[in-house]
C-alpha cells in the first residue's frame, strides 16, 4: 500500500490551521498535511505551500517527489523558477486576493503623509498641541506607477477623492482612460508633473530598481511617494538622499529592500515618512481569500487545471 502523499506548510498563512484543513478536506484532497519540516517525510512531500520564504535550488533539491509549489502571495520571486522548469514542478500564486487591503492602506499612507497623523499622534501623547497645516489631497495629481488591477483599484479612490490621474505603464490600460487617466510615456515626466507618486509594479528583472535618483530628483519638493509594492522596484538609497536633500516632501511605505527593516535603516530618523511593516496585504479578509485561492489552487492543479499557474 502506497503512502499518503503529503502537503508542507513552511510559513504561517495567518489563518486558524482547522480552517486550512477544512477546506482541503472539503475538495477532497488526499493529502497528509504537514505543519512543521521535522515531521515530515521528505520523499513524500508532493506540494509545499509558501508565502515570502525563499526557496533555492538547494532548499528544493531535499523534496525529490515535489510536484507543486503553491505560493500564498501574488509576487512569486522567492521561487527558483529556473529550478522549477528543469524539474516539472509547477507554481501556481494567488493574485487579487488583496486588491481592496492594499488599495486602502496606499491611501491611508497618502493622508497620513499629507496630514501628518503620525507627527500628531506623538504630539498629542507628549501633551503637545499646536500642529502645522497639513495638505488636501483634493485636487491634486496622482501619478499610477503600474496600471494593473492595483493600479486600477487604487486610481478609482484617488478619483473619487478629487484626483487627477496620470499613468505610467509598460501597457496601457482602457480601464484607466476610462477614469479620465492620462499616459505619460517618460516615466521621468509623470514623476515631474505628480504630487503623489503611487506604485503598483510588480518585482521583475525589469522592473528592480526602476525608481532611482532621476525620478525622485525629477519630483516636486512638495510632492510624495507612496510604496505599497516591492521594496527592491524602488532604490532606497536613492530615497533616503532625496529625503535628506529634500528633494521630496515626504513618503509612505510598507515594503523595503530589506524585511524586516534594519534597526539602523536611515528612513526610520525622518518624520515626514510614515512606516509600515509590509502589512498592505494583511487584513483578516485577505488572508481568509489567500487561504481559500491557495487551496483553491492545489485541486487545481490535480485536476490539471491552469488558473494561476505562473510556472
Amino acid at each position: 500500500m502506497s503512502q499518503q502523499k503529503q502537503i508542507l506548510l513552511i510559513e504561517e498563512l495567518g489563518t486558524p490551521k482547522a480552517q486550512f484543513e477544512k477546506n482541503v478536506k472539503q475538495s477532497k484532497l488526499n493529502y497528509e498535511i504537514i505543519w512543521e519540516e521535522s515531521a515530515a517525510t521528505k520523499e513524500r512531500v508532493e506540494v509545499l505551500v509558501m508565502v515570502k520564504r525563499k526557496l533555492d535550488k538547494d532548499y528544493l533539491q531535499q523534496f525529490p517527489n515535489l510536484k507543486m509549489i503553491a505560493v500564498a502571495f501574488t509576487g512569486y520571486d522567492a521561487v527558483d523558477i529556473d529550478y522549477c522548469h528543469q524539474q516539472g514542478i509547477a507554481i501556481y500564486n494567488v493574485p487579487s486576493y488583496s486588491t481592496n487591503s492594499v488599495v486602502e492602506l496606499a491611501i491611508g499612507l497618502t493622508i497620513a503623509v499629507l496630514r501628518d497623523i503620525g507627527i500628531g499622534n506623538t504630539l498629542i501623547r507628549n501633551q503637545g498641541w499646536a500642529l502645522k497645516p497639513g495638505i488636501e489631497l483634493h485636487g491634486k495629481t496622482v501619478g499610477i506607477l503600474g496600471t494593473g488591477e492595483i493600479g486600477i483599484a487604487t486610481a478609482k479612490v484617488f478619483k473619487a477623492l478629487g484626483c487627477k490621474l496620470i499613468g505610467w505603464s509598460r501597457s496601457e490600460n482602457e480601464a484607466f482612460k476610462a477614469l479620465g487617466g492620462e499616459y505619460i510615456s517618460d516615466k521621468q515626466a509623470l514623476f515631474a508633473a505628480a504630487d503623489i507618486v503611487s506604485v503598483h509594479l510588480p518585482l521583475n528583472k525589469h522592473t528592480e530598481g526602476i525608481v532611482g535618483k532621476e525620478e525622485l530628483t525629477a519630483m516636486k519638493q512638495t510632492a510624495i511617494l507612496i510604496n505599497t509594492a516591492r521594496g527592491p522596484i524602488v532604490n532606497e538609497s536613492d530615497l533616503i538622499n532625496a529625503l535628506e536633500q529634500k528633494d521630496i516632501a515626504g513618503a509612505g511605505i510598507d515594503v523595503y529592500a530589506q524585511e524586516p527593516i534594519n534597526h539602523d535603516n536611515k528612513l526610520l530618523q525622518f518624520n515626514n515618512v510614515v512606516l509600515t511593516p509590509h502589512v498592505a496585504f494583511k487584513t483578516e479578509e485577505a488572508l481568509i481569500r489567500r487561504m481559500e485561492i491557495t487551496v483553491k489552487n492545489i485541486t487545481d492543479f490535480n485536476k490539471g487545471a491552469k488558473d494561476n499557474r505562473v510556472g
